[in-house]
């Protein structure tokens, strides 16, 4: 007799967004061709170091702008 197993919901606040999807997405990504061990040309290498130094500023900003709004309150 099979049971149905319902999956577990997320709260609206902490279901990740289509952006914040994407963005870990291209993070993952990112790191994963630096650390590929496969001989990739040196243009795609350097898309995705440029890739994950723009996502890194990108998150610092975003956590700078959390935290000063905190701050404002």
């Amino acid at each position: 007799m099979k049971t149905e197993k319902k999956a577990v919901e997320l709260s609206e606040a902490e279901k990740p967004t289509v952006y914040e999807q994407i963005k870990e997405t291209l993070a993952v990504a990112s790191h994963f061709i630096i650390a590929s061990p496969l001989k990739l040309p040196p243009k795609v290498v350097m898309v995705a170091r440029y890739l994950a130094l723009a996502l890194g500023v990108l998150e610092a900003v975003e956590n700078g702008a959390k935290k000063g709004g905190e701050d404002a309150d």
